[in-house]
C-alpha cells in the first residue's frame, strides 16, 4: 500500500474485534509515529499504552468527570459556521449508521468514553510551552501512526475526548504538571462491514480550503 492510498483509505474505527492485537504490532506503529517531523527534531512526544486491566481503570476516570469538565468547557462553543456545518453532516450519517446497527446513542456516549471498546488505548503526551510546536509536532507523530495502523491491518479512533479530564488522568498516570495529554487513540482490529465504520464522510475540496498567492 502506498502512502496516498493509505491516506485515503484510512477510517475512523468504531466497532473494534474483540482479538487483541500482538504489543509487536502496536510498537511497528508507534516506531512510524517518531519518524514524524517535530520542531528543531526535539521529538516532543511521549506514549502511554494502555490494554488489559489497565484500561479500564483509566477510561473509568473519563467516564466519572467527563460531564462536569465539557460543561466547564463546552468543545464546540467556537466553531466557525462552515465547519459546524460539516459536524451536523457527520453526526446524521453516524446516527444512521448507529441506528442501522442497533445501538442507542447513549450507548454510542459511554463507548465513545472507553475507545469504544478498543483493546488498547494509545495517549499521546507532550511538554506544555508557551507556544504550539510541541503540539504541533505531536499532531504529525498522531498521523504518522495513524497511518500505520492501517498499513498494518489494525484501526484508530482519534480522540480529544479521551483526554478533557486532563488533571484527574494526569494524576492517575503520575505525569508532571509540564505535561500534556493531547490526544488518545483506541487501537484495535477493525470490523470491517460494521456501518458505525462505514458512513460516509465528505471532504471539502481544495478549491474550498486554498487561497493561491502569485502562483
Amino acid at each position: 500500500m502506498d502512502v496516498l492510498e493509505a491516506i485515503k483509505s484510512r477510517r475512523t474505527i468504531r466497532t473494534f474485534q474483540t482479538a487483541v492485537p500482538p504489543k509487536a504490532l502496536i510498537e511497528a506503529c508507534l516506531e512510524a509515529a517518531t519518524w514524524a517531523p517535530s520542531a528543531t527534531n526535539q521529538q516532543p512526544w511521549e506514549f502511554i499504552v494502555a490494554s488489559g486491566e489497565d484500561l479500564p481503570k483509566i477510561t473509568d476516570i473519563t467516564k466519572r468527570h467527563f460531564a462536569a469538565r465539557v460543561k466547564e468547557r463546552p468543545p464546540f462553543d467556537q466553531v466557525p459556521d462552515h465547519c459546524r456545518e460539516r459536524q451536523s453532516e457527520v453526526f446524521a450519517a453516524m446516527n444512521q449508521a448507529v441506528e442501522s446497527q442497533g445501538i442507542n446513542t447513549q450507548e454510542l456516549y459511554a463507548d465513545s468514553l472507553r475507545f469504544f471498546n478498543a483493546p488498547y488505548g494509545v495517549y499521546f503526551v507532550t511538554h506544555r510551552t508557551h507556544d504550539y510546536q510541541y503540539q504541533v509536532s505531536v499532531a504529525a507523530a498522531i498521523e504518522n501512526f495513524l497511518l500505520a495502523l492501517v498499513s498494518h491491518g489494525l484501526g484508530g479512533c482519534w480522540q480529544g475526548a479521551a483526554v478533557i479530564c486532563q488533571e484527574e488522568l494526569k494524576q492517575h498516570l503520575g505525569l508532571a504538571e509540564n505535561k500534556i495529554l493531547l490526544a488518545g487513540v483506541g487501537v484495535g482490529y477493525p470490523v470491517d462491514d460494521a456501518p458505525l465504520n462505514n458512513f460516509r464522510r465528505n471532504r471539502a475540496t481544495v478549491t474550498e480550503c486554498t487561497t493561491w498567492l502569485g502562483c
